[in-house]
């Protein structure tokens, strides 16, 4: 669930980013997982590279 998760943030399909309300959230048990998996692949809550 994680990955599917994770794919779809990198594809702004979900976000993990609480303040942005224009694309769907990721279910808040699976958040924090798949922040860490976005977070170990150099990217932010809404699956954006970070500078």
């Amino acid at each position: 669930m994680v990955e599917m998760y994770v794919t779809l943030v990198r594809a702004g399909r979900r976000t993990c980013n609480q303040e942005n309300q224009s694309v769907v959230q990721v279910l808040a048990r699976y958040r924090q997982e798949v922040l860490a998996e976005l977070t170990a692949l150099g990217l932010d809550a809404d699956g954006n590279a970070v500078a």
